[in-house]
């Protein structure tokens, strides 16, 4: 069963820098990227090398997990390749990577022994059997298959020891979680074509008709937001988002959703299904009702869709406030302004120069900590601010604004990773 002190992961896709952004600032407690091969999203804008390496900064610095998505069929003449994407994955610092293709775990544990593996939907792993055999492989975490029910989903989480996953919004296939040929089939070369090489053409969302019935093999997105604090409390650790092919404002409404059926407060699944669906969502698999799940995405579905957009950019305007900093400022007369700082763990000390003797009027304690509890548009947020001044001595605005601009840049070199030295006696 899950621990109680530890909270439930919303993990969400980032097909671009944007997207990246957006999931961050949102809420997000992980974010899986890829480059542009080896992706299953080939298709996606995907990262740059740098890109990369900016995101895993980023993601450092708010606490953020960055799992890098390596989820396709890896063919011989790739190894080379396919190592170089893993050493620039490790060098960037990611925390997980997303395999599909079994023969890439003996390279990943040679050339980045200390990333963890994630096993992929891809796998089609839907069984305790399945998740004890990637245990012994070395796999930390399992993307469950997205067929699953409830009740399958629970029998699993009881009897497995390395962590679950589940996809709890996007896109479905109307195959069964990687076992799907028909766009490599349709595309007259299935490695050009292939789904299980990123690069699926969707054939299933064309106007297949049975009797009467059209789109007879395009499935309406799965949705199961609603649910979220059951899957916590059945042990699944992580609830995974499809939709690194997605804008980013899809994103942003996907977390949004998800921090908010977290935090116990009904999701708002109306602007959800206003940035896109396929005629509504379905959770015929997690419920075991699998009639009526078909749906296509019509012109109704494209016009809701552009009236929400600038509302939701809304959403990840600005950072979300992820990290606590508690400050203790003293100055004495004559003697350095002291300030110490503490954040996730993190103690720095810090010397300023004197304050002044005050000409006209003494700086007070409460005025310096209205100006230090100004973090503003950053992910930091005052925690306990003590403060100690002699009398007649003044500090103006702009120094303590200095100051604490300061041990912003401080503490954040030292979140990244880019300085480690303890500046504390």
């Amino acid at each position: 069963m899950i621990d109680e002190n530890k909270r439930l992961e919303i993990l969400a896709p980032a097909g671009s820098f944007e997207s990246f952004t957006a999931a961050v600032n949102t809420g997000a407690d992980a974010v899986y990227v890829g480059l542009k091969d080896f992706s299953a999203r080939k298709n996606a804008k995907n990262f740059t090398t740098g890109e990369l390496f900016e995101a895993a900064k980023i993601c450092r610095l708010s606490g953020v997990k960055l799992i890098f998505a390596l989820n396709t069929l890896v063919f011989d003449d790739e190894i080379k390749q396919v190592t170089h994407a893993v050493k620039t994955a490790a060098e960037a610092g990611v925390y997980a990577v997303i395999i599909q293709d079994l023969g890439l775990v003996n390279l990943i544990k040679k050339t980045a022994p200390k990333l963890k593996l994630h096993a992929s939907t891809q796998m089609t792993i839907n069984s305790i059997s399945g998740v004890k055999a990637a245990e012994k492989l070395g796999f930390s975490r399992v993307v469950l298959a997205r067929e699953l029910t409830f009740r399958e989903i629970e029998k699993i989480t009881t009897f497995s020891n390395i962590e679950t996953e589940i996809f709890i919004h996007g896109a479905l296939c109307t195959s069964v979680s990687g076992q799907c040929f028909m766009s490599g089939f349709f595309g007259g070369d299935g490695d050009k074509r292939s789904a299980n090489r990123g690069l699926c053409a969707q054939p299933c969302r064309l106007d297949f008709t049975v009797n009467e019935s059209q789109y007879a093999l395009s499935l309406k997105d799965l949705s199961i937001i609603k649910n979220i604090r059951q899957l916590e409390k059945i042990g699944v650790t992580s609830v995974k988002i499809e939709g690194r092919m997605k804008r980013p404002e899809y994103v942003a409404a996907a977390v949004h959703a998800c921090y908010e059926a977290r935090s116990g407060i009904a999701p708002n699944l109306e602007n959800l299904n206003a940035v896109f669906s396929r005629g509504g969502f379905t959770d015929g698999y997690f419920t075991g009702k699998v009639r009526s799940m078909q749906g296509f995405r019509g012109r109704e579905d494209v016009e809701t869709s552009n009236s929400v957009l600038q509302e939701l950019q809304k959403l990840y305007k600005k950072p979300k406030k992820r990290r606590v900093i508690n400050v203790q400022i003293t100055a004495k007369s004559g003697a350095e302004i002291m300030v110490t700082v503490e954040c996730a763990k993190i103690k720095l000390c810090k010397k300023f120069p004197p304050a002044e003797k005050a000409q006209t009027r003494a700086t007070t304690a409460i005025e310096v900590f209205t100006q230090l509890e100004k973090f503003g548009g950053t992910i930091f947020e005052a925690g306990e601010i003590n403060c100690e001044i002699d009398e007649n001595l003044f500090i103006s605005t702009a120094r303590i604004n200095e100051i604490r601009r300061e041990l912003i840049s401080l503490i954040s070199e030292r979140l990244i990773g880019e300085k480690n030295e303890d500046t504390c006696d």
